[in-house]
C-alpha cells in the first residue's frame, strides 16, 4: 500500500531538503488561473499532502519537517489568511511553538499577559474579581498573537514552494492501495500516499470522511483589533465584562494593538453582513452604555478589522462519531475533526497540540518502512487526542452556555457568588497542562 516513507520521493529522511517537486509549480501565484475547457490535466504524485495552511496545516508541516518529513500544502486562497483577528494563547500552546522553533520569535512581538480582570456593565464596569496570573496560576503564559502573523511565522521557517495557493480542493477518492486521488477547481489532480485534513471548520474532508456539520450553538461573536499608533494605555490584563445574554472583553496584543470580543445570544445566525460599517455599528449597539473603555477600544478599530461569526462545535461521542483516520491515507487535524467554541481560549491550542502528535506518530511510521505502521500511527494518534479534545470541546461549550444565560437570577449569582467567591483559577487552567518536548530539526544538507 504504502511506500516506506522514509526512502519515498517526496517525503524524505534526512539529509534534507527533499528532491525538487516540480509538480505543484503554482505555488504563491496572487489569483487562481484560468482553465479552459481544452486545458491537460496535470497529474502528480505526493506522499503527504496537507489540505489547508491554516494554524493546524503549517504547524504540522512544519514539525513533520523537523522530523525530517517533507509534506506539501495546499492552500484554497491566494494567499495566507490576512483576514481575522487574533489567537489567545496559553502555556499549552507556547510549548508546542518552543518545540517547533517559533515561539521566541513571536513572544519579542507580543505581550505577556499577566491577569485577568472581571466587571460586571452595572454602574460603569462594577469590579467582580481580579486574578494574577503568576500568584494563581505559577507558570502561565498568556499572549494574544495575530492570526496573520502567526501563520507567516510558521510559513516562513517552509522551504519555498512547500504551499500552493489559489489550490481549492474539489473532490476526493480512495484510489485503493495507491493512495488517496485529490482534484483541484483547476484541474490539476495529486494522487498522496497520506492526506492530512486541515481544512477548518466547514472542511470538505471532514465531510467526505462522514463527520456531520458542525453544530451552531445559539451564540455569534464579533472580534475585533483596535490600532493605536502612539501607543495602546492598557495594562497586560484580559478584561472580560459579564451582562445578560452578552459578554464582551479586550486584551492588550502589543504596544499598539488591542483585540476585543462580544458574544451575543442569536436563535440562529442569520444573513452574513459584509459592509465593514454596519459590523461595527451593530456591534457598538449591542453594548451601549457599557464600560467607556471598552466603547473606546471598539471605536479605535479600523472598520475592516471587525469580523462577526456564528459559534459553532461538534462533540465527539464516542461510538458515534466517525473515525479521524481512513485506511491509513487520510486523517484530520484541527478544527476539521474537532470545532470548540473559544470559551476556554483553546481551538487554537488545541491545533498546535495536534500538530506535534500527529508528526511524531507519522514521522515515527515511516521510520519503521511498514505500510501498516503508518495506519497504526493514525490510530494512537486519534486515541491519544480524543482522550484530550472531548472533554475540552463539551467543557468550553458547557461554560458557554452558563455564561451566556439571560436569566436575572442567575446572572445576580454568577456576579454575587459564583465569580467573587467560588473562581479559582489555577483548577480552571489545569487544561492548559501539556507535555511536548523539544523537536531537534533533523540534519540539513548544504
Amino acid at each position: 500500500m504504502v511506500m516506506a516513507l522514509a526512502t519515498s520521493t517526496s517525503l524524505c529522511s534526512p539529509p534534507l531538503p527533499c528532491p525538487r517537486r516540480p509538480r505543484l509549480r503554482r505555488r504563491y501565484s496572487t489569483a487562481a488561473p484560468t482553465v479552459t475547457a481544452e486545458a491537460v490535466t496535470q497529474r502528480s504524485d505526493e506522499n503527504i499532502v496537507i489540505v489547508g495552511a491554516g494554524v493546524a496545516g503549517l504547524a504540522t508541516a512544519l514539525a513533520l519537517r523537523r522530523l525530517g518529513v517533507g509534506a506539501a500544502v495546499l492552500e484554497q486562497g491566494a494567499a495566507l489568511r490576512a483576514g481575522g483577528t487574533s489567537l489567545t494563547l496559553f502555556k499549552n500552546g507556547w510549548r508546542v511553538l518552543d518545540a517547533i522553533g517559533v515561539a521566541d520569535e513571536l513572544r519579542a512581538k507580543y505581550l505577556r499577559i499577566q491577569g485577568m480582570r472581571m466587571r460586571s456593565p452595572a454602574a460603569g464596569g462594577r469590579d467582580l474579581r481580579e486574578f494574577s496570573f503568576e500568584e494563581e496560576a505559577p507558570g502561565q503564559e498568556v499572549r494574544a498573537v495575530e492570526r496573520r502573523v502567526l501563520l507567516e511565522t510558521l510559513a516562513s521557517k517552509l522551504p519555498p514552494g512547500t504551499i500552493s495557493f489559489s489550490s481549492k480542493l474539489k473532490s476526493i477518492a480512495e484510489q485503493g492501495p495507491d493512495g488517496t486521488l485529490l482534484e483541484l477547481e483547476d484541474g490539476r489532480q495529486i494522487l498522496s500516499k497520506i492526506v492530512i485534513g486541515c481544512d477548518g471548520v466547514n472542511s470538505s474532508i471532514a465531510r467526505w470522511m462522514g463527520f456531520s456539520e458542525p453544530r451552531y450553538v445559539g451564540h455569534m461573536a464579533f472580534r475585533g483589533l483596535a490600532e493605536y499608533a502612539d501607543g495602546q494605555p492598557f495594562e497586560p490584563k484580559v478584561n472580560y465584562i459579564y451582562g445578560r445574554g452578552v459578554r464582551a472583553g479586550f486584551v492588550p496584543v502589543s504596544p499598539t494593538k488591542v483585540y476585543w470580543f462580544i458574544c451575543f445570544n442569536r436563535q440562529d445566525s442569520g444573513s452574513k453582513i459584509t459592509d465593514p460599517a454596519v459590523l461595527k455599528s451593530e456591534a457598538l449597539d449591542l453594548v451601549r452604555g457599557w464600560p467607556s473603555d471598552l466603547l473606546a477600544v471598539m471605536r479605535s478599530t479600523p472598520e475592516g478589522a471587525v469580523v462577526r461569526t456564528p459559534l459553532v462545535d461538534r462533540w465527539l461521542w464516542s461510538g458515534r462519531a466517525p473515525s479521524a483516520s481512513r485506511g491509513g491515507r487520510v486523517v484530520l487535524a484541527g478544527d476539521a475533526w474537532h470545532p470548540m467554541t473559544p470559551n476556554l481560549g483553546q481551538g487554537a491550542c488545541c491545533a498546535l497540540e495536534d500538530a506535534v502528535v500527529l508528526a511524531r506518530r507519522l514521522a515515527a511510521a515511516g521510520a519503521t518502512g511498514r505500510a501498516d505502521g503508518v495506519e497504526a500511527a493514525m490510530r494512537a494518534y486519534e486515541a491519544e487526542r480524543w482522550a484530550r479534545v472531548f472533554p475540552l470541546t463539551a467543557r468550553a461549550g458547557l461554560v458557554g452556555a452558563l455564561v451566556q444565560w439571560e436569566n436575572p437570577a442567575v446572572c445576580a449569582a454568577r456576579d454575587g457568588v459564583v465569580i467573587p467567591r467560588l473562581v479559582r483559577l489555577g483548577p480552571f487552567l489545569e487544561h492548559t497542562n501539556f507535555e511536548c518536548d523539544l523537536i531537534e530539526p533533523a540534519p540539513q544538507s548544504p
